[in-house]
């Protein structure tokens, strides 16, 4: 059986996943429905595979339509491989039927009794179940012949008691030859219809099968084959190695297509034929249109033929190969002709500029003009590969004596193929371009797109030289503030923050010089990034400025854009609600302009901020998606980023396998990018891996690089190192305690300073760990308490319950054990709600070795417990607030809950509560 990974079926596979759950304690039928070549083989021989692994003994057979006259030949395929001795325990006359129709003994006189031979086949099917699970798998089961499906019928009928699984797989177009809903209990009846792939399955069922293509010509391919992956397989098949870079180059049709309707098409009326051909040559084809274009009086004809309906005035064609059979029987002429035709009936400027552009046969301003016209639409719409398409016929069409013309068309059109996701069409067409002669401005343009394009594909040194090339051709200022801007957010992504100052104040400079809103408001965005990856903090006026002079529809790099450097600056310093709203603002725009080329980007960050919110199903759902985009996209930098985010979600919920799985495909990228930021990701998702499963010398492996250069280069903002408390926590475990008391202090000092609630509440963790293995059980208990109120400044759940867990760990060893009892279990707690399923245990294991009763739910948690206890005193909300560097809200709200807990409903009880409380513990 070929070994492929079923893509784009997760829901059929669950499905499946609980059928032989089922089927492994008693009766189940899991039917796959579909049209040909959906996948219906697929995903059944996906189900016999699991099946075999969980223990199943699988009988298994593929019925062919050649075969379904052939009498019992689908049971003998079936029963083929048992051994004898299985056979041997069926009483004789079952055994001997058996043998017979299996041709396992000649024939005796007389013919076998079916009843006794459906008997025989039930007997075995149940004393093999008796044995273990067993599953019962036929494919194409349409194709079943009828003798056998007769027996299979009788035995079905009288199974319903035993350990067995039935999975069938059957064709949508075909009658069933073994109808299960009359033989089984509609209950113990799992039907699952398989429908069309997505786009980003395809694109993975393609690719294992080394069929790689670019991101448009995907898609085209997707609606071509309407998700079915045989059809799109043939389809790719016929495209052979030459996958057209041709704008909108018509797709071929799968052989066994053409070969269905080329006799047919022969055969119809030349005025069907046209009518046909005028609906197969549009959009969005309606018959009010069609008649004009072809023959008025022919339509009923051509709804006739089966290949196309006709609802009111919209006509749809039975299935979108059809349309395309029919495109490709005319000559080339006649698609120009009707083409001509159709562009002087159609009002719309895209659609009209598509017909001109398919029409034209040499060059023509005037048609170039309307193509750019269409262009300008489709991208309003956000179909940015449509527009990109346009403009490249603008281009073909430009007039000789214009070559500036041309060209600039070009570069735009790479622009337009860059937002489209298709960054291997924009490279193709930028070094066509600058292997000819270019004016100067030209030259500058398209030196600094191809460099774009170079840095996401992963090369940084070729990126920048080309920036440099570009920067020497630049004879204008808003020129010159887009590449240095390009130099700016790659010397980003080298971790080069001092270069990257000086190109963001530079592009700044020339964006102001000459007057763009949208460029000066990029360069604003960039310089507050810099001054904060400088260790200056937010200059939050900066990034007001910035969003205040931001355009939202001028072309630009998304990861440039005013309002996602707004948002993750958000992020950083903890403004989790802002930064929530602002990318989900950021990616709803970038979905609704089509612009795909960056949404990785923006949901790696998005899924980051839900991994420290402490959402981490949603932080998994959006870092597959980031992924699955980046893969789409071609961007080597964009996947290794997503996949390591993905790792880090992975990593809070002990999925080791996956972890490690993604660290590794993201650490073999970054061997070609040299890209150090991916690195901080892949330490941080491993070395919280390896320490949840208590493995402190690998954890510290993986954080050693990073923290290397850490400390080389000292700590200038706290939170782009958020690998860190992973590391010292490592250090501390294996007793190098000098190393990490040093990185301690600098992540604390610059925490204080900056006044960075995340590196406080950690640094404070770290701290007292690392007072509690020198012995200091006080000082790392007062370390401890200022890390818990450090958290209650940051909502950052996952920290906190390591912080509480530690503090438990501290108060044991100084025989607290009540007080360590309810920070076990407030973390356990935190850890469950979360599913961070390996820290739940490490937290209910410690709360295990105290062997003290769990609460029911009545004591006050610690937090708690010191807002009670300063209330109890006499403060104010206020002073209370102040007091513990927490909100006036926050301690209302543990009041509120301790007043409950207690039984008490005023502040007057509390004192005397809280002196019995003391008492108690």
């Amino acid at each position: 059986m070929e070994s492929l990974v079923v893509y784009g079926r997760d829901h059929e596979l669950s499905l499946a996943d609980g059928f032989l759950d089922v089927a492994g304690e008693r009766f189940a039928v899991l039917r796959l429905e579909g049209e040909p070549g959906i996948g219906k083989t697929t995903v059944w021989r996906e189900v016999v595979r699991q099946a075999e692994e969980r223990g199943f003994r699988v009988l298994s057979c593929r019925p062919a339509e050649m075969e379904a006259k052939l009498a019992l030949s689908a049971l003998s395929d079936l029963l083929d491989h048992l051994p004898s001795a299985s056979f041997a325990e069926l009483p004789v006359p079952q055994r001997r039927a058996l043998d017979i129709a299996l041709l396992r003994v000649e024939p005796e006189a007389g013919e076998v009794d079916p009843r006794t031979l459906g008997t025989a086949v039930r007997s075995l099917l149940a004393n093999l179940a008796a044995e273990k699970p067993l599953l019962v798998a036929i494919d194409d089961v349409q194709w079943l012949d009828l003798a056998s499906a007769s027996v299979l019928e009788f035995a079905l009928r009288r199974l319903a008691g035993a350990r067995i699984g039935w999975l069938f797989a059957q064709r949508a177009d075909q009658p069933p030859r073994l109808t299960s809903d009359a033989l089984a209990a509609r209950e113990a009846v799992t039907d699952v219809k398989l429908g069309p792939l997505t786009v980003a399955a395809l694109y993975r069922v393609l690719k294992q099968r080394d069929r790689k293509l670019t991101r448009p010509t995907l898609i085209r391919v997707h609606e071509a084959s309407g998700g079915n992956p045989l059809f799109a397989l043939e389809i790719v098949h016929e495209l052979g190695s030459s996958a057209s870079s041709e704008p909108r180059a018509r797709l071929p049709v799968p052989g066994s297509v053409r070969e269905l309707l080329a006799e047919r098409i022969r055969r119809f009326p030349e005025e069907v034929w046209k009518t046909l051909l005028a609906a197969a040559a549009l959009s969005h084809p309606t018959a009010a249109l069609v008649k004009r274009a072809s023959c008025a009086d022919a339509l009923a004809a051509a709804q006739e033929t089966g290949l196309i309906a006709v609802d009111g005035d919209r006509i749809s064609f039975a299935h979108t190969l059809y349309a395309s059979a029919i495109y490709e029987s005319a000559t080339g002429t006649q698609v120009r002709e009707l083409h001509g035709r159709l562009a002087r009936l159609i009002t719309d400027p895209e659609e009209r500029a598509r017909h001109l552009a398919i029409a034209a046969t040499e060059a023509d301003e005037d048609i170039a003009r309307a193509l750019e016209a269409g262009a300008a639409a489709a991208r309003a719409r956000g179909a940015w590969e449509s527009a990109a398409d346009l403009l490249e016929h603008a281009r073909r069409l430009a007039a000789p004596d214009r070559p500036g013309d041309a060209a600039k068309r070009g570069i735009a059109a790479a622009e337009h193929h860059v937002r489209a996701g298709d960054r291997t069409r924009a490279r193709a067409l930028l070094e066509e371009l600058l292997a000819g002669p270019l004016p100067r401005p030209l030259l500058a343009d398209a030196l600094r797109l191809l460099a774009e394009i170079t840095y996401n594909d992963g090369y940084s040194d070729a990126a920048k030289r080309l920036l440099a090339e570009a920067l020497e051709h630049a004879d204008d200022a808003l020129q010159a503030a887009a590449i240095e801007l390009a130099l700016a957010y790659l010397s980003g992504q080298l971790a080069d923050p001092a270069a990257g100052t000086a190109h963001a104040y530079r592009a700044l400079a020339r964006a102001e010089e000459a007057g763009d809103r949208s460029h000066i408001a990029a360069a604003l965005a960039l310089c507050a990034v810099f001054d904060y990856l400088c260790g200056l903090g937010v200059d939050w006026e900066k990034v007001e400025r910035s969003l205040a002079l931001e355009t939202p529809d001028r072309i630009m790099p998304l990861v440039q854009s005013a309002s996602v450097v707004a948002a993750l600056l958000a992020l950083y310093v903890g403004r989790h609600s802002e930064a929530r709203e602002r990318l989900a603002a950021v990616s709803a725009a970038a979905r609704e302009r089509g612009d795909e080329s960056d949404l990785g980007f923006v949901l790696m960050w998005r899924s980051w901020l839900e991994t420290r919110s402490g959402n981490l199903a949603e932080a998994a759902t959006l870092a597959d998606e980031a992924a699955a985009i980046a893969m789409l996209t071609g961007s080597p930098a964009s996947h290794a980023t997503t996949l390591a985010q993905r790792a880090l979600v992975l990593a809070h919920t002990g999925h080791a396998e996956q972890v490690r799985r993604d660290c590794a495909d993201a650490a073999a990228l970054v061997e070609q990018l040299g890209n150090p930021w991916i690195g901080v990701w892949i330490a941080a998702a491993l070395g919280l891996l390896e320490l949840s499963l208590g493995n402190a010398e690998a954890a510290w492996e993986a954080c050693a690089p990073a923290t290397q250069a850490l400390e080389q280069h000292g700590i200038a903002e706290p939170v782009p190192a958020f690998f860190l408390p992973e590391a010292l926590e490592a250090l501390i475990v294996l007793g190098r305690l000098d190393r990490a008391e040093a990185l301690v202090d600098a992540l604390e000092a610059r925490g204080r300073e900056l006044d960075r609630a995340w590196a406080r509440a950690t640094g404070g963790r770290c701290r007292g760990l690392l007072l509690a293995t020198r012995g200091d059980l006080g000082g790392a208990t007062t370390a401890l308490d200022g890390a818990l109120a450090e958290h209650d400044r940051i909502e950052m759940p996952f920290e906190r319950a390591r912080t509480l867990l530690a503090r438990g760990l501290v108060e044991r060893r100084a025989r607290r054990r009540t007080q360590a009892k309810q920070s076990f279990e407030e973390a356990l707690a935190i850890f469950d709600r979360m599913g961070a399923t390996v820290w739940a245990e490490r937290a209910r294991q410690e709360l295990g070795r105290l062997g003290l009763r769990r609460s029911t739910g009545g004591e006050l948690t610690e937090s708690e417990r010191r807002v009670a206890e300063l209330a109890a005193q006499g403060m104010t909300n206020r002073e209370v607030a102040a007091a513990l560097f927490i909100s006036a809200k926050t301690v209302e709200a543990n009041l509120a809950r301790a007043y409950r807990k207690l039984g008490i409903a005023s502040r007057a009880e509390l004192g005397a509560r809280m002196v019995e409380e003391r008492v108690q513990t």
